[in-house]
């Protein structure tokens, strides 16, 4: 039988002892003890006993041994809290909005919303995270030229409302709380908005600019000019994995949100 303990009293001075689940084991250096490094007060050792409970062998347990299993102990912990608390959140939320929630998480950070063919060559993708930055430095379509914008500013701290707005309904107990739910889908579409309202703000100050300098047929020429390097600009841009999966989870969150909020009211 192996069992794990701790020697009380090494064997420097005759007889060893282990402790072990509150028992004591004496045990002789000679033919037992089966490490290279002599038995000291303290050290972890696994030692192992026959039918009558006499210590046959006994060796040392490395600190880096413990210091996994120490590892192994605290990640299995861990785990298990995890799961228990997805568990429950899920019990509260519903696993599906969980899920939802989870995968525009992903997508706004992680995945490509957009990509923008530059050259056959090159291509790049923008994050829905990196378009905030773009809007909220009120760049347009310029700024996706340098692979997106900077500080998020006012528009990250809507994107993180946003992500929290599912579990609004487990602070605020109250019908329109599940509307939250619905809170990515409008960010989405807000910023889609502001970033059009901004390229169509640009191309009728162009066309001012150039009738301002050169008259009406200057403002003509520069307003077509305008909208034929809008229309390439569009023509490189496609629609990114990340993309799909916000437009899918946002408009999936969007509906529970709308049916819990009606349910709620009837």
């Amino acid at each position: 039988m192996n069992k794990r303990g701790r020697i009380l009293r090494d064997t420097s001075s005759g007889v060893g002892l282990i402790s072990s689940e509150g028992q004591q084991y004496e045990f002789n250096l000679e033919g037992v003890w089966k490490s290279d490094i002599a038995p000291v007060q303290s050290m972890v050792i696994e030692f192992e006993l026959d039918a009558n409970n006499k210590v046959t062998s006994v060796q040392s347990i490395s600190e880096g041994q413990l210091a996994k299993e120490q590892a192994e102990k605290a990640l299995e912990a861990f785990k298990g809290k995890s799961t228990a608390a997805f568990d429950d959140l899920s019990a509260r939320v519903g696993k599906s909005v969980l899920l939802a929630t989870g995968a525009l998480f992903v997508s706004w950070i992680f995945l490509n919303t957009i990509s923008i063919q530059v050259t056959e060559s090159m291509k790049y993708g923008v994050t829905f995270w990196k378009i905030l930055g773009i809007v909220n430095a009120s760049g347009g379509l310029n700024a996706l030229q340098n692979g997106g914008g900077g500080d998020t500013g006012i528009y990250g701290l809507l994107g993180c409302v946003a992500l929290i707005g599912p579990f609004l309904s487990q602070l605020w107990k109250d019908p329109k709380a599940h509307l939250g739910n619905c809170l990515p889908l409008i960010l989405m579409l807000f910023v889609v908005a502001s970033i059009y309202m901004g390229i169509q703000d640009g191309m009728k100050s162009a066309g001012n600019m150039g009738a301002m300098f050169g008259g009406a047929e200057a403002g003509k020429f520069a307003q077509n000019m305008m909208d034929e390097m809008m229309r390439s600009v569009l023509k490189a841009l496609h629609i990114g994995l990340g993309g799909y999966i916000s437009i899918f989870a946002s408009g999936y969150l969007f509906l529970i949100g709308v049916k819990k909020f009606l349910v709620s009211k009837a």
